[in-house]
């Protein structure tokens, strides 16, 4: 009687369409958790860069604000403008300007170290003019802070304490204490910034007195 030798079985179609399944899902689940990762850092990204700007915009209002002297200008016609401002013809889309103090001078120009600038809205943009002399120029370029912007509105706080939505100070020397700035950008909640006007709203630490106990 002879025997019969039986080879060794392979894979049924059956068992290689369960494999070739399974491979299906765990191919379908890493590139879904890839595209997650990726969507999430470029919404990281995005939004570290919005903050960036907002950053960028109050540094350089606390800057120029703590800075802001009383030091009334003239424009290109010889007209004087008071130390703060809310609003100027001469100057479209202008929230408000002002002189500052402590302009760097990197070159050694021959000029102060008084530096007039304004904040104005422009073109869905918040942009940072400067003028090159304080008396009779024109502004130079202006610097892009925030983009996106479909409203700004300014408060101005006086020696009073009260909030107003005008700076009309009679005096032409006169300084508002606090400055608040409401942004509202696209797609975004509203923001309110505020700030301290010039050094005289800075309150001193105060001194420490030693001597003899009595």
């Amino acid at each position: 009687m002879t025997e019969t030798r039986h080879s060794e079985a392979g894979f049924t179609l059956i068992e290689l369409l369960v494999a070739l399944a399974i491979f299906a899902l765990i191919s379908v689940a890493g590139v879904m958790l890839l595209r997650s990762g990726s969507d999430t850092q470029i919404a990281v990204k995005k939004r570290l860069e919005e903050m960036a700007l907002s950053h960028r915009l109050a540094n350089s209002l606390e800057g120029d604000l703590a800075q802001a002297i009383a030091r009334p200008v003239r424009d290109q016609l010889g007209q004087i403008i008071p130390a703060f401002t809310q609003s100027e013809a001469s100057v479209p889309g202008a929230l408000f300007g002002f002189v500052r103090a402590g302009w760097s001078n990197f070159d050694g120009a021959p000029r102060a170290g008084l530096q007039r600038v304004a904040y104005v809205l422009e073109g869905g943009a918040l942009k940072r003019l400067s003028w090159p002399m304080l008396d009779g120029a024109a502004p130079s370029d202006a610097a892009f802070l925030l983009e996106g912007v479909t409203s700004a509105t300014v408060e101005f706080r006086d020696n009073t304490g009260a909030w107003r939505d005008d700076w009309t100070a009679t005096d032409a020397d006169a300084l508002p204490r606090a400055v608040a700035l409401n942004v509202n950008l696209t797609g975004k909640p509203a923001q309110r910034m505020l700030f301290l006007v010039g050094a005289q709203t800075r309150v001193a630490p105060p001194s420490v007195e030693t001597g003899a106990a009595e």
